[in-house]
């Protein structure tokens, strides 16, 4: 059994120390992506996993292909073109001071030639293919062509994992709302969050809880699996929940502390994939998902790359020293 992710590998650029972009005399490199990020996960737990992409043919493709190397993602199809790395650049929040993105991914080697990458891989039954709302909104050719790529893997008996992650300042409303739609229906396990129902698809309106959007967006597009993570702001807790055909349940809501927000979302995917692919119950499931993206949060990378007995043993005290 293999995991596939299918999506942009991309360089991040951070300020240290939280300065602002404005005044940055000295930037970070991460290398990250919302599909890599869930493979780096499930490469530490021990799970075969292969990242579909296409990278440019220079250093900057070769340091995204060194982290590959150390994180054990398989990188065998991985495509290398003429063209650019994909980046963005992001100012960390600080106190009341909310943080910023700027993405400078247009005409990126994926952007160009991420759809061919899926051309004759040898998918089988039982593997996981992830996508992400991201890969859409990245390439053209991908979203002309997303229905018959999955119908493809369908067909062969794999299981179709995907995360809305809608990015208003990578393309529309107008343009994702019918793309999204045309997928669901081929899902096996979705990610997704409340606004992604109250104000994206519009199945529901903002007063209903989870639960009853889960169930909804279950009803209309006969969705098998569905999770999310939520996050109460105020409390500081995060709480996953699922929606299966065993039900809809609500795990444990843990305190958190952010040191980064970065790819919480992905190290949660990855707890869930981990936990299906064991055959897990889906409250141990959900649980250990929701501590993964718990520790995710006090990372500096873009992946959560840590084993799985790290995640059982979350610290229940702050600053909580192991000897």
């Amino acid at each position: 059994m293999t995991v596939y992710g299918f999506g942009e590998v991309l360089l991040r650029y951070t300020p240290p120390n939280y300065e602002q972009l404005k005044d940055a005399n000295t930037l970070g490199v991460n290398v990250g992506g919302a599909e890599l990020n869930a493979l780096v996960t499930l490469a530490q737990f021990g799970h075969s996993t292969e990242m579909l992409t296409a990278l440019p043919n220079h250093a900057l493709g070769q340091l995204a292909l060194q982290k590959m190397y150390q994180s054990r993602v398989g990188t065998h199809l991985i495509q290398q073109v003429d063209g650019r790395m994909g980046t963005y650049y992001m100012e960390e929040s600080f106190g009341f001071r909310s943080g910023k993105v700027i993405y400078d991914r247009e005409h990126s080697t994926f952007a160009e030639q991420g759809h061919k990458v899926m051309d004759d891989v040898a998918i089988k039954a039982g593997d996981y293919v992830v996508l992400t709302g991201i890969t859409l909104a990245i390439n053209e050719h991908i979203r002309e062509q997303i229905v018959d790529i999955l119908k493809n893997i369908k067909a062969q008996g794999a299981h179709i994992v995907f995360d809305i992650n809608f990015r208003s300042n990578l393309w529309s409303k107008a343009v994702a709302v019918p793309i999204i739609k045309s997928i669901l229906p081929l899902v096996d396990v979705l990610f997704f969050g409340k606004k992604d129902a109250t104000h994206l698809l519009e199945t529901n309106v903002e007063d209903d809880d989870m639960k009853t959007c889960a169930e909804t967006i279950q009803r209309q597009y006969d969705i098998p699996l569905m999770a999310s993570s939520n996050r109460d702001i105020e409390q500081s807790t995060l709480q996953g929940i699922v929606l299966s055909e065993q039900g809809y349940l609500a795990g444990d809501a843990y305190q958190y502390t952010v040191l980064n927000r970065i790819g919480a979302g992905d190290a949660f995917m990855a707890g869930v994939l981990h936990g299906l692919i064991n055959q897990w119950q889906l409250n141990e499931t959900i649980d250990f998902a929701t501590k993964c993206s718990v520790l995710q949060h006090t990372t500096n990378e873009d992946a959560l790359a840590v084993d799985e007995s790290d995640v059982f043993k979350l610290s229940s005290h702050f600053g909580e020293l192991k000897r």
